[in-house]
C-alpha cells in the first residue's frame, strides 16, 4: 500500500540541512504538520516519515516590519513519525525518555550498536547492518533518533545562513528567547554516553540532561 506523502530523495551527511531547509520552506503556510514527507525506506514500505510545518513554526510577533525584519521563528521544526507494517505510529512512543530506557534496558551493552550511534552522531549516516536486540527494533531505534537528531538541530543549533535557508527565520523558544548556537542533538548523546558507561541510570540522566 502506497503511502499518500512524498518521497525525499534525502542526501548523505550533514548536506541534509541545506536540502531540508531548500524542499520543507515552500510549505511554510500549509496548516500545520499536513505535508507529510517519506525519508526512511519506500513510498511502499516506509519506515520514517517527518510532517510539515511543525507545531514550533510561527509568524513573529513584531512591532515595525522593513526589509530586513525576520519574520518566521522556527521555520524548519518539524514532526519525526515512525511507521509500522505501513501504517503511521503515534510519535510521542518515540520521545526521547522512552528511547533513553529502552536504551539502558537493552543496548547499551552492545558494542556494535554504540559504535552506530557515534557514527550517527557525528555524521547523520547508518551504513551497517544494526544488531538484532530487545526492545525497540534497532535500525527503528536508530532512524528515529537519527531525525529527532536531525530536528534539535534545526531547531536549537543551526541558523538559516547555516542552512543556506532563502527565507530568513530565528530560533526561539515559546517566551520568544533565542535558542541558535544551543547543544542540539549533544544533550540527548550526552544522556546515552552516561547511561552506556553505568554514570547514571536513565531516570537520573534524564532529569539531568533532558529537563
Amino acid at each position: 500500500m502506497k503511502i499518500k506523502g512524498e518521497m525525499l530523495k534525502v542526501p548523505i551527511g550533514h548536506e541534509i540541512y541545506k536540502y531540508l531547509a531548500e524542499v520543507l520552506s515552500q510549505y511554510c503556510k500549509e496548516p500545520e504538520c499536513s505535508k507529510l514527507f517519506i525519508v526512511e525506506g519506500t513510498k511502499e514500505k516506509p519506515r520514517i516519515g517527518i510532517r510539515y510545518p511543525g507545531k514550533k513554526l510561527h509568524e513573529r510577533k513584531l512591532k515595525r516590519i522593513n526589509k530586513n525584519s525576520v519574520l518566521w521563528a522556527n521555520l524548519l521544526d518539524f514532526l519525526v513519525v515512525p511507521f509500522k507494517n505501513g501504517i503511521e505510529q503515534t510519535a510521542s512512543l518515540f520521545n526521547y525518555r522512552n528511547l533513553l530506557v529502552d536504551f539502558e534496558t537493552h543496548k547499551k551493552h552492545n558494542d556494535l550498536f554504540w559504535e552506530m550511534i557515534l557514527e550517527l552522531y557525528e555524521k547523520n549516516t547508518i551504513t551497517k547492518m544494526p544488531p538484532k536486540l530487545d526492545g525497540v527494533e534497532s535500525r527503528l531505534f536508530l532512524e528515529m533518533l537519527k531525525w529527532m537528531w536531525i530536528q534539535e538541530d534545526l531547531n536549537y543549533k543551526l541558523s538559516h545562513s547555516d542552512v543556506e535557508s532563502k527565507i530568513k527565520y530565528a530560533l526561539e523558544n515559546k517566551s520568544g528567547s533565542a535558542t541558535s548556537r544551543g547543544a542540539g542533538r549533544a544533550k540527548f548523546f550526552a544522556a546515552l554516553f552516561l547511561v552506556r558507561d553505568n554514570h547514571f541510570n536513565s531516570a537520573l540522566a534524564t532529569k539531568i540532561v533532558l529537563s
